[in-house]
């Protein structure tokens, strides 16, 4: 009799554990079957464009940092450099752009861009004597690489508003690709990371549900990110009336 009690006490032991299990799994299930009834719900309207798609040495990607600067009227970059590639998104107004031994361009507003690791950036300024100019970028960071590298101590403000760096263990990465989605009211876009997906909100309002986050609203100016290999996302419009825009940059 001492035997079988001994043989049975495990089997009891495992019992919260197989609980809280079956919980765990019951709400995934449940989050996952929201998301679908949300999707099936939903406007499909939306269309998707490719902007850029740049190529580059490999690197192990540890961390991607993202700023979104503001620039006055009139404003002038100082010359700089970065150790790793920067790739942005002009979300409001232009920029005359040139990058050391290369002709200078304008960059208007919606289109990408990409600084190269390397040479220095001569020129990365707001096009504008009147009006201000909005533009993000993400860096594709190794271990112990800045954000941004300065010739000369900055003499004047630059207004740099920091965004959520996401954190990689080491991705080896080649290539960046940047889309634009344009969702009308009450459409929807269902996003799925087989590479790290950051994305910026750049006009409206967006709803975004994924299974480990649940629903959260993201304005324009603002990111989220899908790092996880087949991680997904709902993102819907959360306006009637006016259409939501959001830029893509998927880390291949």
């Amino acid at each position: 009799m001492k035997n079988q009690q001994k043989r049975t006490k495990p089997f009891a032991a495992l019992k919260p554990l197989v609980i809280a299990t079956a919980l765990l799994s019951a709400v995934t299930a449940s989050s996952a079957f929201a998301m679908e009834q949300t999707r099936k719900q939903v406007s499909s309207n939306e269309s998707t464009t490719k902007l850029l798609s740049v190529h580059f040495d490999k690197r192990d990607v540890v961390k991607i940092e993202a700023g979104d600067f503001h620039f006055v009227p009139g404003q002038v970059a100082p010359i700089h450099t970065h150790d790793a590639p920067a790739i942005g998104y002009v979300s409001k107004g232009d920029i005359l752009y040139q990058v050391e031994g290369e002709k200078p361009k304008l960059l208007r507003e919606g289109d990408a861009f990409y600084e190269p690791a390397g040479p220095r950036i001569l020129r990365f300024d707001n096009a504008s004597a009147t009006e201000e100019a909005i533009f993000i970028d993400f860096n594709l960071q190794q271990k112990n690489e800045p954000f941004i590298v300065f010739e000369e101590e900055l003499t004047e403000h630059i207004d740099r508003r920091t965004l959520p760096t996401v954190e990689l263990k080491g991705y080896n990465s080649t290539q960046a690709d940047v889309f634009v989605s344009e969702i009308e009211p009450k459409g929807q876009k269902h996003l799925v990371a087989s590479t790290p997906i950051l994305s910026y909100v750049a006009e409206g309002v967006v709803k975004v549900t994924t299974i480990e986050n649940g629903t959260r609203h993201y304005n324009a100016g603002e990111t989220f990110s899908l790092i996880k290999n087949t991680e997904t996302a709902l993102v819907i419009n959360g306006s009637s009336k006016l259409a939501a825009k959001v830029i893509t940059f998927h880390i291949r």
